[in-house]
This record gives structure tokens, sequence and C-alpha cells, in this order.
């Protein structure tokens, strides 16, 4: 793998570390394929409610049907219209474990999928890191949850490190977030077995791959749970919701950039339309960001959910495309050493590309490569 490098911010991004929170929105949309059950018009639904692994994240009577795009592919989703009165079936209690066994029971109970895998897919844990670092260069929902929550996060990583037997447990933050984190730094003495290291600020250090080769540590033995599974699991145990997600909104086409911590299942033209001034007519949306995201047109909805953390506004700027013109930088600088010139020559896709968007980054051609070399 090749050395990671520092990107440009050129984006306009400048956020501060406060939150707004969308806690009211009219109605939420589930798609209809994460139901359960055909459910009928006028049919009420409590909050909290799971449809296999999709939360209600209102109470409300489901209205209709319509569609919007969730996780890129058009879907006819359920919409039901908030109540304004967050009614909940049963309340979450205050909950104890104290086994690998019982956190798995848990996580399969809450739908938990993404942190499931993370645990199952290792024979032996023998080190606990908590990323702190987006896998998007320029989202900051990892850290914001980390400088917000550092008390309950501190607490339930040591819990973790009891139940996997590790005997010290490694918070990994990038080395430009030196100064935010006083907090943390300022009671982790109290927690002797939980260290604190500094990252480079360097693109795809947040991913598992490039993490561990940094630290120095078998990807084979090695758990790395995101800030946001430590407040998941946090949540959990003590009776919370988890049906809310944090977004970074940043872009030159804005007014101002924001960290939004918002319901699931709302519209984004909700919370667009709540929160964010456009200042331009000719715009575009990216979802989670130039790098590892996709482009929507600005007329269309989605469905805000969990595997969303980051959406850029800006301005559109014609970029011509231009023929190849054999410099080889691609190549160059693909951390996954793939032949891009090959497979944009020969219209291959690599199953190796992770879809980082560094051949497009650096391609002075303004050639989609990343469109051509990763496979679905």
């Amino acid at each position: 793998m090749n050395n990671l490098i520092s990107l440009k911010n050129t984006e306009h991004i400048n956020i501060l570390n406060k939150i707004n929170d969308f806690n009211d929105p009219q109605r939420i949309y589930i798609p209809i394929n994460f139901l359960e059950k055909n459910i009928k018009i006028k049919e009420y639904v409590y909050k909290n409610t799971y449809f296999k692994n999709y939360v209600s994240s209102v109470s409300g009577s489901v209205s209709g049907v319509e569609q919007l795009i969730f996780n890129k592919i058009n879907s006819d989703c359920v919409v039901i219209d908030n109540d304004y009165k967050e009614n909940i079936n049963s309340r979450n209690k205050k909950i104890k474990i104290n086994s690998k066994k019982e956190l798995l029971e848990l996580l399969e109970k809450y739908k938990l999928d993404s942190i499931l895998r993370k645990i199952l897919n290792l024979k032996n844990i023998d080190n606990l890191v908590i990323c702190s670092i987006d896998e998007e260069y320029y989202s900051v929902k990892e850290f914001i949850i980390l400088v917000n929550n550092y008390r309950e996060i501190l607490d339930t990583i040591d819990l973790l490190k009891k139940i996997f037997l590790v005997n010290d447990a490694l918070i990994v933050t990038k080395n430009t977030d030196f100064n935010s984190i006083k907090n943390v730094k300022s009671i982790i003495g109290t927690y002797p077995d939980i260290k604190i290291t500094l990252a480079p600020d360097k693109y795809l250090i947040g991913h598992k791959e490039f993490l561990c080769k940094y630290l120095n540590v078998l990807e084979d033995d090695t758990l790395i749970l995101k800030t946001s599974d430590i407040w998941k699991i946090y949540s959990i145990l003590n009776g919370k919701d988890i049906n809310s997600t944090i977004i970074t909104i940043s872009g030159n086409a804005i007014e101002k950039c924001l960290i939004i911590n918002t319901k699931l299942g709302v519209s984004l033209k909700e919370l667009l339309k709540k929160f964010v001034n456009i200042t331009s007519l000719d715009y575009e949306i990216y979802i989670n960001g130039f790098m590892q995201g996709y482009k929507i047109n600005k007329n269309d909805d989605l469905v805000i959910n969990d595997n969303i953390d980051y959406i850029v506004i800006n301005k559109i700027v014609f970029k011509e495309t231009l023929e190849c013109i054999n410099c080889g930088a691609c190549n160059k600088i693909c951390p996954y050493n793939i032949n891009i010139k090959k497979c944009y020559e020969n219209k291959l896709f690599s199953k190796k590309c992770n879809g980082c968007g560094l051949c497009n980054y650096i391609c002075p051609a303004n050639i989609n490569l990343k469109e051509i070399v990763m496979s679905d």
C-alpha cells in the first residue's frame, strides 16, 4: 500500500463544534423492503418500532406511500406523519452485560449488524482500537461524538475492554484535533488502561487496513470500532434512543457549514429547508463527500439513514474531460496498487478497489476513473 496523502482543504469547510438538533420532522419514511408486515393507511406506529433493520424515529400515523432515494436506489417508502408526542410502546431499560456472548445477543436484538460483523469476523481480539477519524476526509461525525460525549465513551470502552479481556484500549484521533480534546485528556488519567494516540492528518487513515498499518498491529486480531459504534452501545445499555445520526454539511454553495443531529428516516429536502441557506441557483449535492460518495440531482430527495455521514453542496463548475495524457499519476497515487491506467484503457473493474476516489482527485484530464475501476 502506498503512502497516504493530505488533501487540499479547498472545500470551504469551517465547521464549529456546535450541534444543531432536528428532532421535529413533519414526517419520516421507511422503505417498504424494510417492513416486516403490511401496514395500512392511518395505522398508528409507535416511536422505536422496528421494521427488520429499520426503526421508526417518531410516533404517528401512516399517511401513504411515496418514492424517495434510499442508498442510491429509488424506493417506495411508507410515510409516517409525526404526531410530535414521542409515544413509545415500552420504555427502554438500562441493561447490564458481563460477557462477549451477552454483548453479541444485544447487538443482534437491536439490529446493529455492522458492529456485530466486526466482532464476529475476528477469531481472536488482542487489540481494541476506537477510531474517532471519519473515513471521508472532510466529515467530522466521529470526532464530534467523542468530544461531546467523552465520559460516556470512556466508560463504555472500559466495559468493552473487560468483556473482550484485553489489557489496553486505544483511542485514535487526528493530530490536528489535539487542542480540541482537552476534556478527554483531562480525565483519561482515571482510566489507566485507555490511551490516546494522534494519527497523521492523512486521507484514508480512518480505514481499518491503513490504521492497523500505522499502529503496527495485525488486522486479524484487532477490533476497530468507530466512536459512533461505542455511542450506540452506550445508548442501548442506558435505555437511550438509537434512532438518530450526525451529519456534516459543507460546501461553497451554502451560507455556513453545519453539524446536524437528525432523526433517521427524514427527508433530505426537509432537513435542508430547515437548516441550510443555499446561496446559488446552480448547485450539486454529493452524498458522503467528493472522494467516496456519489452525486444526486438537486431535485432528488433521499431518506436520511445511518449510512449517510457527510453532505456537500457546491456550485456547479464545468470541467472538461480530456483524453488521457499517460502521466501515470493515477497508478502512483492508488493506495491499493491497482493499475488504474490499464483498467481505464480496457474498461475493467478491480476487486481491490475500495472507491477512495484518489484517482479522480489526481487526474489532470478530469476522467472519472473511479466509475470504471470500482466494482459494484
